[in-house]
Protein backbone atom coordinates (compact mmCIF):
# COMPACT_ATOMS: atom_id res chain seq x y z
CA UNK A 1 0.00 0.00 0.00
CA UNK A 2 2.84 2.37 0.87
CA UNK A 3 4.48 1.62 -2.47
CA UNK A 4 1.27 2.49 -4.33
CA UNK A 5 0.91 5.79 -2.47
CA UNK A 6 4.57 6.61 -3.08
CA UNK A 7 4.13 5.90 -6.78
CA UNK A 8 1.07 8.12 -6.98
CA UNK A 9 2.90 10.90 -5.14
CA UNK A 10 5.85 10.67 -7.51
CA UNK A 11 3.55 10.79 -10.55
CA UNK A 12 1.81 13.89 -9.22
CA UNK A 13 5.16 15.54 -8.50
CA UNK A 14 6.45 14.79 -11.99
CA UNK A 15 3.24 16.14 -13.52
CA UNK A 16 3.54 19.40 -11.57
CA UNK A 17 7.20 19.77 -12.52
CA UNK A 18 6.38 19.08 -16.13
CA UNK A 19 3.62 21.67 -16.20
CA UNK A 20 5.86 24.26 -14.61
CA UNK A 21 8.60 23.63 -17.16
CA UNK A 22 6.14 24.00 -20.03
CA UNK A 23 4.77 27.28 -18.73
CA UNK A 24 8.23 28.65 -18.00
CA UNK A 25 9.25 28.11 -21.60
CA UNK A 26 6.08 29.65 -22.99
CA UNK A 27 5.32 32.93 -21.12
CA UNK A 28 2.57 33.95 -23.55
CA UNK A 29 -0.34 31.49 -23.69
CA UNK A 30 -2.60 30.96 -26.68
CA UNK A 31 -5.26 33.33 -25.35
CA UNK A 32 -2.80 36.17 -24.89
CA UNK A 33 -1.37 35.52 -28.35
CA UNK A 34 -4.87 35.73 -29.86
CA UNK A 35 -5.32 39.11 -28.16
CA UNK A 36 -1.96 40.26 -29.48
CA UNK A 37 -3.01 39.21 -32.98
CA UNK A 38 -6.20 41.29 -32.67
CA UNK A 39 -4.18 44.28 -31.44
CA UNK A 40 -1.87 43.95 -34.42
CA UNK A 41 -4.83 43.76 -36.82
CA UNK A 42 -6.16 47.01 -35.32
CA UNK A 43 -2.80 48.78 -35.08
CA UNK A 44 -3.62 51.37 -37.75
CA UNK A 45 -6.69 52.42 -35.70
CA UNK A 46 -4.71 52.79 -32.47
CA UNK A 47 -4.34 56.58 -32.84
CA UNK A 48 -8.10 56.86 -32.26
CA UNK A 49 -7.69 56.10 -28.55
CA UNK A 50 -8.49 59.17 -26.48
CA UNK A 51 -11.08 61.92 -26.03
CA UNK A 52 -12.40 63.96 -28.97
CA UNK A 53 -14.60 66.97 -29.76
CA UNK A 54 -16.60 66.79 -32.96
CA UNK A 55 -18.55 69.13 -35.22
CA UNK A 56 -21.18 67.58 -37.46
CA UNK A 57 -22.51 68.96 -40.73
CA UNK A 58 -25.28 67.76 -42.97
CA UNK A 59 -23.54 69.51 -45.85
CA UNK A 60 -19.91 70.52 -45.90
CA UNK A 61 -19.40 74.24 -45.56
CA UNK A 62 -22.94 74.84 -44.30
CA UNK A 63 -23.91 75.55 -40.69
CA UNK A 64 -27.54 74.67 -41.32
CA UNK A 65 -28.41 71.60 -39.26
CA UNK A 66 -24.92 71.49 -37.74
CA UNK A 67 -24.32 69.96 -34.30
CA UNK A 68 -21.54 69.24 -31.82
CA UNK A 69 -20.71 65.98 -30.07
CA UNK A 70 -17.97 64.41 -27.99
CA UNK A 71 -16.55 60.91 -28.23
CA UNK A 72 -14.09 58.65 -26.51
CA UNK A 73 -12.20 55.73 -28.02
CA UNK A 74 -10.66 53.04 -25.78
CA UNK A 75 -9.30 49.53 -26.04
CA UNK A 76 -11.63 46.75 -24.86
CA UNK A 77 -9.27 43.95 -23.88
CA UNK A 78 -10.10 40.44 -22.71
CA UNK A 79 -7.84 37.48 -22.01
CA UNK A 80 -8.10 36.29 -25.61
CA UNK A 81 -9.39 39.21 -27.70
CA UNK A 82 -8.95 42.91 -28.38
CA UNK A 83 -11.44 45.45 -29.71
CA UNK A 84 -11.65 49.23 -30.01
CA UNK A 85 -14.75 50.86 -28.59
CA UNK A 86 -16.20 54.33 -29.17
CA UNK A 87 -18.74 56.04 -26.91
CA UNK A 88 -20.47 59.12 -28.33
CA UNK A 89 -22.25 61.83 -26.33
CA UNK A 90 -24.90 63.97 -28.08
CA UNK A 91 -24.29 62.23 -31.40
CA UNK A 92 -26.84 62.58 -34.18
CA UNK A 93 -26.38 59.11 -35.69
CA UNK A 94 -24.14 56.98 -33.50
CA UNK A 95 -24.32 56.16 -29.78
CA UNK A 96 -21.52 53.60 -29.55
CA UNK A 97 -19.66 51.00 -31.58
CA UNK A 98 -17.09 48.23 -31.23
CA UNK A 99 -14.47 47.65 -33.91
CA UNK A 100 -12.74 44.31 -34.29
CA UNK A 101 -11.11 41.98 -36.82
CA UNK A 102 -12.86 38.99 -38.34
CA UNK A 103 -11.02 35.86 -37.27
CA UNK A 104 -9.04 34.04 -39.99
CA UNK A 105 -9.80 36.69 -42.63
CA UNK A 106 -6.93 39.11 -43.12
CA UNK A 107 -7.93 42.77 -43.22
CA UNK A 108 -11.63 42.07 -42.66
CA UNK A 109 -13.34 44.12 -39.95
CA UNK A 110 -16.66 44.23 -38.13
CA UNK A 111 -18.18 47.39 -36.66
CA UNK A 112 -20.94 46.51 -34.19
CA UNK A 113 -22.86 49.77 -33.79
CA UNK A 114 -25.60 51.06 -31.52
CA UNK A 115 -27.34 53.85 -33.39
CA UNK A 116 -28.72 56.96 -31.72
CA UNK A 117 -32.23 55.47 -31.52
CA UNK A 118 -30.88 52.47 -29.61
CA UNK A 119 -31.12 50.02 -32.51
CA UNK A 120 -28.17 47.74 -33.27
CA UNK A 121 -26.60 47.29 -36.68
CA UNK A 122 -23.58 45.36 -37.91
CA UNK A 123 -21.28 46.84 -40.55
CA UNK A 124 -18.47 45.06 -42.39
CA UNK A 125 -15.38 46.60 -43.94
CA UNK A 126 -11.83 46.05 -45.11
CA UNK A 127 -8.83 47.71 -43.50
CA UNK A 128 -7.50 50.46 -45.78
CA UNK A 129 -3.96 51.72 -46.21
CA UNK A 130 -2.68 54.41 -43.87
CA UNK A 131 -4.77 57.63 -43.98
CA UNK A 132 -7.11 56.11 -46.59
CA UNK A 133 -10.85 55.89 -45.77
CA UNK A 134 -12.21 52.62 -44.36
CA UNK A 135 -15.77 51.97 -45.53
CA UNK A 136 -18.16 49.91 -43.41
CA UNK A 137 -21.36 48.64 -45.04
CA UNK A 138 -24.51 47.19 -43.53
CA UNK A 139 -25.98 44.24 -45.40
CA UNK A 140 -28.82 45.09 -47.78
CA UNK A 141 -30.58 48.38 -48.60
CA UNK A 142 -32.69 50.35 -46.18
CA UNK A 143 -33.39 53.67 -44.56
CA UNK A 144 -31.14 55.24 -41.97
CA UNK A 145 -27.42 54.64 -41.65
CA UNK A 146 -26.29 51.89 -44.02
CA UNK A 147 -22.72 52.99 -44.65
CA UNK A 148 -20.10 54.53 -42.34
CA UNK A 149 -16.78 55.83 -43.64
CA UNK A 150 -13.93 56.32 -41.18
CA UNK A 151 -10.95 58.47 -42.17
CA UNK A 152 -7.90 59.15 -39.97
CA UNK A 153 -5.82 61.84 -41.73
CA UNK A 154 -3.49 62.24 -38.73
CA UNK A 155 -3.29 61.51 -35.01
CA UNK A 156 -5.16 64.69 -34.07
CA UNK A 157 -8.22 64.30 -36.28
CA UNK A 158 -10.68 61.73 -37.61
CA UNK A 159 -13.82 61.89 -39.75
CA UNK A 160 -16.99 59.79 -39.69
CA UNK A 161 -19.34 60.09 -42.67
CA UNK A 162 -22.83 58.55 -42.58
CA UNK A 163 -24.87 57.51 -45.63
CA UNK A 164 -28.10 55.67 -46.39
CA UNK A 165 -28.86 53.31 -49.28
CA UNK A 166 -32.60 53.75 -50.03
CA UNK A 167 -32.77 51.30 -52.98
CA UNK A 168 -30.69 48.26 -53.99
CA UNK A 169 -29.38 49.73 -57.24
CA UNK A 170 -29.64 53.42 -56.42
CA UNK A 171 -26.95 55.82 -55.21
CA UNK A 172 -26.04 56.39 -51.59
CA UNK A 173 -27.54 59.42 -49.87
CA UNK A 174 -25.35 61.52 -47.61
CA UNK A 175 -26.77 61.98 -44.11
CA UNK A 176 -23.97 63.90 -42.44
CA UNK A 177 -20.31 63.97 -41.50
CA UNK A 178 -18.54 64.56 -38.19
CA UNK A 179 -15.03 65.95 -38.01
CA UNK A 180 -13.44 65.32 -34.61
CA UNK A 181 -10.33 66.90 -33.08
CA UNK A 182 -8.38 65.36 -30.22
CA UNK A 183 -8.83 66.97 -26.82
CA UNK A 184 -5.50 68.33 -25.57
CA UNK A 185 -2.04 68.42 -27.10
CA UNK A 186 -0.93 65.71 -29.49
CA UNK A 187 2.31 64.04 -30.47
CA UNK A 188 3.36 61.35 -32.87
CA UNK A 189 3.49 57.89 -31.32
CA UNK A 190 7.08 56.80 -30.83
CA UNK A 191 8.52 60.30 -31.19
CA UNK A 192 7.83 61.85 -27.79
CA UNK A 193 5.79 61.40 -24.67
CA UNK A 194 5.03 58.20 -22.72
CA UNK A 195 4.13 54.97 -24.53
CA UNK A 196 1.43 52.48 -23.52
CA UNK A 197 3.05 49.27 -22.29
CA UNK A 198 0.11 47.20 -23.56
CA UNK A 199 -0.49 48.52 -27.09
CA UNK A 200 2.42 50.85 -27.86
CA UNK A 201 0.02 53.79 -28.24
CA UNK A 202 -0.11 57.16 -26.54
CA UNK A 203 0.45 56.79 -22.78
CA UNK A 204 -2.03 58.90 -20.78
CA UNK A 205 -2.62 56.93 -17.54
CA UNK A 206 0.08 55.88 -15.11
CA UNK A 207 0.03 52.47 -13.41
CA UNK A 208 2.53 50.77 -11.14
CA UNK A 209 3.75 47.34 -10.08
CA UNK A 210 6.49 46.22 -7.69
CA UNK A 211 7.58 49.80 -7.13
CA UNK A 212 7.91 50.66 -10.84
CA UNK A 213 5.64 52.95 -12.87
CA UNK A 214 4.36 52.32 -16.39
CA UNK A 215 2.00 54.08 -18.81
CA UNK A 216 -1.17 52.85 -20.53
CA UNK A 217 -3.33 54.59 -23.10
CA UNK A 218 -6.87 54.00 -21.83
CA UNK A 219 -9.07 52.40 -19.20
CA UNK A 220 -9.12 49.09 -21.09
CA UNK A 221 -5.34 48.77 -20.98
CA UNK A 222 -5.30 49.93 -17.37
CA UNK A 223 -7.76 47.22 -16.34
CA UNK A 224 -5.82 44.52 -18.20
CA UNK A 225 -2.58 45.59 -16.50
CA UNK A 226 -4.12 45.78 -13.05
CA UNK A 227 -5.77 42.36 -13.43
CA UNK A 228 -2.42 40.64 -14.07
CA UNK A 229 0.61 42.97 -14.27
CA UNK A 230 3.05 40.03 -14.18
CA UNK A 231 1.52 38.51 -17.32
CA UNK A 232 1.52 41.86 -19.16
CA UNK A 233 5.16 42.50 -18.30
CA UNK A 234 6.03 38.95 -19.37
CA UNK A 235 4.38 39.58 -22.74
CA UNK A 236 6.36 42.79 -23.18
CA UNK A 237 9.64 41.06 -22.28
CA UNK A 238 8.92 38.19 -24.66
CA UNK A 239 8.10 40.59 -27.50
CA UNK A 240 11.31 42.57 -26.92
CA UNK A 241 13.34 39.36 -26.95
CA UNK A 242 11.64 38.25 -30.17
CA UNK A 243 12.20 41.63 -31.83
CA UNK A 244 15.85 41.63 -30.76
CA UNK A 245 16.36 38.21 -32.35
CA UNK A 246 15.14 39.43 -35.75
CA UNK A 247 17.93 39.96 -38.32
Amino acid sequence: MRRILAGVGLAVLLAVVGIGATNAGDPIDKGAQARRNDQEALRSFGPLVGAWRGTGQVRRGSSQGAWTETSDWAWKLNADSARLEIQVVKGKYLRSATLGPIEKKSGALILDAVLVDGSKRMFRGEAAESSRPTVFRAEGPGEGVRRITLTIPNESRFLLAYESVPTPDGPTVRLGEVGSTRVGASFAVGESGPICIVTGGRGTIQVSHAGKSYWVCCSGCRDLFQDDPVAVLAEVAAKKEKDAAKP
